[in-house]
């Protein structure tokens, strides 16, 4: 008899073939339900602990849709609650989702580049590890022209909350938003001029173009916000010197601005600090408003004055702003009486 081979009698090894057409059709069809099935469970979540401990549970399976949702969530849960914000930054595993951030930043597409810029800057919080992933991200989508006017405005935004100033990439940022400024909301003009104005980064076309979109019918919709926020970049940007846009062009923004706060507009819906941000930008460009306008800004003043005190440094910018323009501060547009309060950070003067 012919001897054995070793292994005779054996089965022989499969090697493994990959998983395609309906079968790996399915499994991706699997993976997805439970990434929806996740990215459902995170925008319900009601609170903080909920989300992490989803995120945690969950770390092996979420896709690159379930890290940018996990992050928008967060931000959106924790934007009003500062004092807390630091327990969040804190958390262990709240640092876990930051790795996946990395781990999935490449998978990104325009939305969840721009969701996890907005969640950042919302919290105030800019991790270096977080750096180069997001800023790549940035510029492929860029190169690829990928980014709608939302996301080039909430990157605006976000760059200038975080005080990142990526030169090049803001330039990519001005002439993209520039070439699709009819589709450009109220929000997204304000977020993009403030942004640009804020990082005092030039641009000598992208203040005429919005001021073109906002005066083709746009600005009968600006909210208080978004005519104090244009207000604030239009006096910054006007001023900014060479490599900016012309004064005149901002004089005659400013002037268009300001009738959104007239008693017969919006002038009882603007708080005291964006009545403050008018008088300052006013003040700034060298632009006088008609005297019945500053009449009807100064009762405005006064009664949101007698709900709520002025911080210190909103009542020193508007002190030094109505100087400039002839007023009388004390007595007139504030109380003698009225105490200044705290100042905080993100006041007009210290922009």
């Amino acid at each position: 008899a012919a001897p054995r081979c070793a292994g005779a009698g054996e089965p022989s090894a499969v090697q493994p073939e990959p998983v395609g057409g309906p079968i790996g059709a399915l499994v991706d069809a699997v993976a997805a339900s439970r990434c929806g099935a996740i990215n459902q469970r995170l925008v319900e979540a009601s609170g903080r602990d909920a989300v992490l401990a989803l995120t945690t549970e969950s770390a092996k399976l979420m896709n690159a849709v379930n890290v940018a949702t996990a992050m928008h969530r967060l931000a959106t849960l924790e934007k009003k609650r500062r004092a807390e914000r630091d327990v969040l930054l804190r958390d262990p595993r709240f640092e876990a989702l930051l790795d996946s951030v990395v781990g999935r930043a490449a998978e990104f597409n325009a939305r969840q580049t721009a969701d996890v810029l907005w969640s950042c800057a919302t919290l105030r919080h800019w991790p270096p590890l977080l750096l180069k992933p997001l800023l790549l991200r940035v510029v492929y989508h860029l190169e690829r022209q990928t980014f709608e006017p939302h996301h080039l405005s909430v990157m605006s935004w976000a760059f200038a909350t975080l005080e990142c100033k990526p030169v090049r990439l803001l330039e990519d940022i001005d002439r993209q938003a520039c070439a699709v400024s009819r589709e450009l909301s109220p929000q997204n003009c304000a977020n993009l001029l403030w942004g640009f104005a804020k990082l005092r980064q030039p641009s000598a076309e992208l203040l005429p173009v919005v001021a073109a979109r906002l005066e083709s019918g746009l600005l009968d919709e600006c909210k208080p916000v978004e005519v104090s926020d244009l207000a604030y970049a239009t006096a910054v940007m006007g001023t900014a010197g060479e490599g900016s846009c012309e004064p005149q062009q901002a004089k005659e923004l400013l002037a268009a601005l300001a009738t959104r706060a007239l008693p017969h507009t919006c002038l009882p819906r603007f708080s005291s600090r964006q009545l403050v941000t008018l008088v300052w930008a006013h003040a700034r460009l060298g632009v006088q408003p008609p005297q019945e306008t500053l009449d009807a800004w100064r009762q405005a003043m006064r009664a949101a004055v007698d709900q709520r005190p002025l911080q210190k440094a909103d009542r020193q910018s508007l002190e030094a702003s109505l100087g400039k323009l002839g007023e009388t501060c004390r007595g007139a547009w504030i109380p003698d009486t009225s105490e200044p309060a705290e100042s905080e950070a993100d006041a007009v003067s210290a922009a």
